[in-house]
């Protein structure tokens, strides 16, 4: 299994980088709208390959637009990741998800649901109709609890949460269907190394950018912590 860690802008980086990705990561900015790193990303994912956006209403609506221009990328699915904590606003819904965009270049990408069954609710009766108890999650994520403040997974950075972190089993959901072990993996925007702790446990190759130095030291310690290595 090989770690590559950098530094530095992901545009850079993905310019001079040399092979292809099986599965390519981006967790943006989400109120950011310089969307200049998209195509040198693009051109690292390898043919039946996996792209993932995740953002929010900021920019979702750019980024499908954009990437509809991608004559040879295939629209896979629009997820919903669910987090139910921030405030509320008085004279609307809240927003409390973030929505998750998966592409293919191609149409024959790998799909293994059994990887990531959840319980059903018509376990044990006639409903069950295949008798597993289980199903496959849908698009909205809503059978975990909110990624709490408070977590044990939670990481610091100068002394206070990252609020951009992930949780582990968000990571899983999306990385256990759509590859295999020994996989190439990037991550566009690393933080605090979430994919890349879940990467080393799964024994997929990881490669990850974060611009950021103090961030990126924070993701440095945890993806070449011994105790998952």
């Amino acid at each position: 299994m090989d770690i590559e860690l950098f530094n530095e802008n992901n545009t850079d980086v993905c310019s001079r980088i040399d092979r292809k990705f099986d599965f390519i990561y981006a967790d943006c900015m989400y109120e950011n709208k310089d969307f200049s790193w998209l195509e040198p990303a693009i051109r690292c994912l390898s043919k039946n390959g996996i792209f993932i956006i995740q953002t929010d209403y900021h920019t979702v609506a750019d980024y499908k637009s954009i990437m509809n221009e991608w004559w040879d990328i295939t629209f896979v699915n629009w997820l919903i990741y669910m987090n139910n904590w921030g405030g509320t606003p008085k004279n609307r819904f809240a927003q409390k998800h973030d929505d998750i965009l998966v592409y293919c270049n191609g149409t024959n990408w790998k799909w293994y649901p059994d990887r990531i069954q959840i319980p059903k609710a018509t376990a044990g009766t006639k409903f069950d109709k295949r008798g597993t108890g289980t199903k496959t999650p849908p698009s909205v994520f809503y059978d975990h609890p909110s990624f709490s403040t408070m977590s044990n997974e939670r990481e610091e950075v100068n002394g206070k949460n990252f609020s951009m972190q992930k949780p582990l089993w968000l990571m899983e959901r999306l990385l256990l269907p759509f590859t295999d072990e020994g996989d190439n993996v990037l991550d566009l925007f690393m933080g605090t190394g979430t994919l890349g702790e879940v990467c080393v446990k799964l024994s997929r190759n990881y490669c990850g950018i974060e611009s950021d130095a103090d961030t990126f030291e924070v993701s440095k310690k945890r993806v070449h912590n011994e105790s998952f290595i």
